[in-house]
């Protein structure tokens, strides 16, 4: 977030360089992207280590997204696994 505007940003897999970023206009991104502000004010757990949590307890997984939320009031990140063609979503706490 910059001033108060949302960036969509896309990172290069291989570098983690950024290569693409764009302003969030649409409204109902605007929205996901205020609900995923909310759990990371409340997080205490960077999204970083629940990346690395989930993936250390899925052998053979690759981490392809996280996205926070707040579930019941808490905090927590929803963590896509790709294995192959197999793709698998596990729950990381952030508090």
């Amino acid at each position: 977030m910059k001033n108060n505007n949302f960036m969509e940003v896309v990172a290069d897999p291989k570098t983690g360089a950024i290569s693409e970023a764009e302003k969030i206009t649409d409204a109902d991104d605007l929205k996901a992207a205020t609900a995923q502000k909310a759990a990371m004010a409340k997080a205490k757990v960077p999204l970083l280590t629940a990346t690395e949590t989930a993936f250390k307890a899925n052998p053979g997984f690759q981490a392809v997204s996280i996205y926070p939320q707040l579930q019941n009031g808490q905090a927590v990140a929803e963590v896509t696994l790709l294995q192959g063609t197999t793709f698998k979503k596990v729950t990381e706490k952030l508090d």
